[in-house]
């Protein structure tokens, strides 16, 4: 026996088998039984498919994109009605902000360079300041020079304009502002 046989042999029949791996045409089989599984081992289950993978235990899955597009309405029943606007922002106005009751604005001057207001609230007389905020300052240890008995609690000097003699308060968001 020639040695170089075989391995012609063995040469040819992987050239046959990558010409036809290549090619996509099925590999030839030796034999019917070694392809089908033994009847007494259970086959195994077919894959998912690919475009569904299962939900891990435990998450819940996302929407689709077609279940987002459909669950969101776009434009209105008719599109040259008039806007619908709340019952109670129609029916109440604002309600606009007037100056603290007992407050008296008498006046405007500026002292070393910064404005001040003259003002009168209640028993009290004197100067505000932008910054200073209603309140008691009758506690001597935690006394805050922003705080001023001039103003009543919950209000604050938001600016003082002493060339057109006017003072702006805020209480809250709203401002209120005072002329002379």
């Amino acid at each position: 026996m020639n040695l170089a046989t075989p391995k012609f042999l063995g040469a040819a029949i992987a050239a046959a088998l990558l010409q036809a791996s290549c090619s996509g045409e099925k590999l030839p089989q030796a034999s019917s039984q070694a392809t089908s599984p033994p009847k007494s081992q259970p086959a195994s289950p077919a894959p998912a498919p690919v475009g569904a993978p299962a939900p891990l235990a435990g998450l819940t899955p996302l929407p689709s994109s077609n279940q987002v597009v459909a669950s969101v309405s776009s434009g209105r029943v008719d599109p040259f009605a008039p806007l619908a606007t709340p019952a109670t922002a129609s029916s109440a106005r604002p309600i606009l902000l007037s100056l603290p009751p007992g407050l008296i604005f008498n006046g405007v001057i500026r002292s070393g360079g910064t404005p001040e207001a003259l003002v009168q609230f209640g028993a009290e007389s004197g100067t505000l300041r932008v910054g200073q905020r209603g309140g008691s300052t009758t506690d001597y240890r935690t006394t805050d020079h922003r705080t001023t008995p001039l103003l009543p609690a919950g209000w604050s000097v938001a600016s003082i304009d002493v060339q057109n003699g006017r003072l702006t308060l805020r209480q809250g968001k709203q401002a209120v502002t005072a002329e002379l």
